[in-house]
């Protein structure tokens, strides 16, 4: 019974991890996007998956 509950929190725990890297990604795909400046907010939004407002926070940081 127990090995069953640890396979099942250790499946969720990796599908976690696997989440986090597809977001990274994204926003590392974003930022790539902001850096050449032919692309709007919205578009670049709409091509990676993120909020428009993540990718408005995206580019704040990079003007830092």
């Amino acid at each position: 019974m127990g090995g069953a509950l640890i396979e099942t929190e250790a499946k969720t725990i990796l599908n976690q991890g696997k989440s986090q890297g597809i977001n990274e990604t994204k926003r590392e795909t974003a930022l790539r996007l902001l850096k050449r400046g032919k692309l709007t907010i919205e578009k670049i939004a709409e091509d990676t998956g993120l909020s428009v407002m993540e990718v408005e926070q995206l580019k704040g940081l990079q003007l830092m």
